[in-house]
């Protein structure tokens, strides 16, 4: 069975979205949310916080069924966006960095989007704030248990773009046409 996965990274409740193939998926193909991680650890060292990110990415890898067909994953940005947070910018784009690393090891596609460009896929915003990215992905996945996260919801929205550009489901309004990725040769329809 064929899945695509999208990742919202985070050390403390990474979103998790899994949306199997609708060829092959029991019905009704609703996608499958989840959500791991861990509160802030006291040990601030190197080594404590390499650790953690190790976990954190052992945490997602152990959710990711047989079968995974392609994995997105939300960018780190090119620059700091809360340069008080700091650590936790590291952090992440290690997390991500690890995720990427083991996935293509294994052989599975890895596609970084942009935040701007999930708002936009989701609400057609690339600046929309994030109850506008849930309540659009609410609409979009009615029986999605999105509930009230946003990295559940960020999380469906990128693997949405995925699985639309695989050509599981058609794009349902313009703003999903064309998200601006930059796809990895041979993955097509």
């Amino acid at each position: 069975m064929s899945v695509v996965v999208g990742l919202d990274p985070s050390l403390r409740a990474a979103g998790i979205a899994l949306i199997r193939d609708p060829a092959t998926a029991s019905t009704p193909n609703v996608p499958k949310l989840l959500h791991v991680g861990e509160e802030g650890s006291d040990d601030v060292s190197l080594i404590g916080r390499a650790t953690r990110v190790r976990r954190q990415r052992d945490r997602i890898l152990r959710q990711l069924p047989a079968g995974v067909t392609l994995v997105m994953i939300e960018a780190i940005p090119k620059v700091n966006p809360t340069p008080k947070a700091a650590s936790y910018f590291v952090e992440r784009g290690a997390l991500c960095l690890e995720l990427a690393h083991y996935l293509a090891g294994k052989g599975i596609p890895v596609v970084d989007v942009t935040v701007g460009t999930i708002k936009l896929f989701a609400t057609g915003n690339g600046r929309a704030e994030k109850p506008a990215v849930m309540a659009a992905m609410k609409e979009l996945w009615p029986g999605a248990p999105i509930a009230s996260n946003d990295n559940r919801s960020d999380a469906l929205a990128i693997a949405t773009i995925g699985a639309q550009h695989l050509g599981w489901y058609q794009p349902e309004l313009p703003f999903h046409y064309a998200p601006n990725i930059n796809w990895p040769k041979g993955l097509r329809r």
